[in-house]
């Protein structure tokens, strides 16, 4: 029977035997024709790709990345702010209450004994250091500005110095002291106004524009159960102001109803760009100019709105682009930086033409300046506010 190849690769692999090996030694001229492949080794004609066989993904160019990727990271903040800023503010008061509880002790000790000896001060200004060394870590990269824990362990070489002099009450009255600093440091009410959430006084600030701007935002998502809370008045999603100063007091809802009614005001006007189908959420901001300093009441300021929408991918946020503007007319592009925007025109109310700017930016689609005076009879300053922030840097 004539070897196959797969055969002679077998007995080649693990060793040839005396005999065949006597075979070839001896320069046998025979040979074998090339065997017919097994069944198994036929190529499966199944498995080739076909080349008529079309991708069903349509080809969706990624225009704007830029514009869309910062939105990504303002969103991500955002997020981070609605979902994981309260787990941050408990872990970071747990930890500076133990210090407050080994302070606790000391005083104890100090109480019943009448006095403490040095091991006993040491570990606990050695726990006390190591804490602070960590604890400042807990709300970055979000928050860099710290309480100074430092300044407060900096006070334990009074206590020694007092404990050696076997001054007891100056040490009791020291390490009170040194108490009341954490105790304070790790309320709620401290924490939260070190790390503010509403106003965000953080780099969200600068990825906005940051500049003498506040920016009032809100998020509404599309999918269900995605905010764990409502805000206090009921309105959907998650909104914050977004300012320079978290200490300046913001009057109002951010995009909220009564009694600016600010995210009616918003639904209404951008009406026509709206499109659920695919969609993950809505993006609303007012830019508003604030200034430096002071008390901001959004109701009397300048502000300009933007109205953003995010999609499941490029595909779904190329869709929603035709189907918006299927019953409004694109009459020209205008670059803005580095982004091209469409000026369309569409009808309202059976006999109001407007017009409006919008853009599709990899996965979003955003809106801006919906207004009856058409694009060439603006004021030259009509956008200002977008000017320096991320939608126009």
């Amino acid at each position: 029977m004539q070897p196959t190849r797969r055969r002679y690769l077998s007995i080649a692999s693990v060793g040839i035997g005396t005999g065949v090996a006597g075979c070839l030694s001896s320069g046998s001229n025979i040979t074998y024709p090339e065997p017919e492949p097994d069944d198994e080794d036929e190529p499966d004609e199944t498995d080739e790709p076909d080349e008529d066989e079309e991708d069903d993904e349509p080809d969706v160019e990624e225009i704007n990345e830029r514009l869309a990727d910062e939105t990504e990271e303002i969103y991500d903040e955002l997020r981070w702010f609605e979902t994981e800023y309260d787990d941050m503010i408990r872990e970071h008061r747990s930890r500076v209450r133990e210090i407050v509880d080994a302070l606790d002790s000391l005083l104890e000790t100090l109480d019943e004994e009448g006095r403490i000896d040095q091991d006993q001060l040491e570990d606990v200004e050695s726990f006390a250091r190591e804490v602070a060394n960590e604890v400042n870590d807990i709300p970055e990269p979000q928050f860099d500005e710290h309480f100074n824990y430092r300044g407060y362990n900096s006070a334990f070489s009074d206590v020694d110095r007092f404990r050696r002099r076997e001054d007891w009450e100056r040490v009791e009255s020291e390490l009170q002291e040194i108490r009341s600093g954490y105790r304070g440091a790790s309320s709620s009410s401290a924490l939260r106004r070190r790390y503010s959430p509403n106003p965000i006084d953080n780099r969200l600030h600068s990825w906005f524009g940051g500049d003498g701007k506040m920016y009032e935002t809100r998020y509404i998502s599309d999918e269900r159960n995605h905010h764990p809370d409502e805000d206090d008045d009921g309105v959907a999603g998650y909104g914050v102001y977004v300012i320079n100063d978290s200490s300046r007091s913001v009057s109002h809802t951010p995009i909220g109803r009564a009694p600016l009614r600010v995210l009616e005001t918003m639904d209404d006007d951008f009406e026509p760009f709206d499109e659920s189908t695919n969609r993950r959420f809505r993006l609303y901001v007012r830019i508003h100019d604030v200034g430096g300093s002071g008390d901001v009441n959004p109701g009397d300021t300048d502000s300009f709105a933007v109205y953003g929408q995010r999609y499941d991918d490029l595909v779904a946020a190329d869709e929603a682009f035709e189907t918006v503007t299927d019953d409004k007319e694109i009459e020209d592009e205008e670059e803005w930086g580095e982004e091209t925007w469409n000026q369309v025109l569409y009808n309202r109310d059976g006999n109001r033409t407007m017009y409006a700017y919008l853009i599709r930016a990899g996965t979003y689609l955003f809106a801006v300046g919906p207004s009856r005076t058409a694009w060439e009879e603006r004021d030259d300053d009509w956008d200002e506010l977008l000017d320096g922030t991320w939608v126009n840097p």
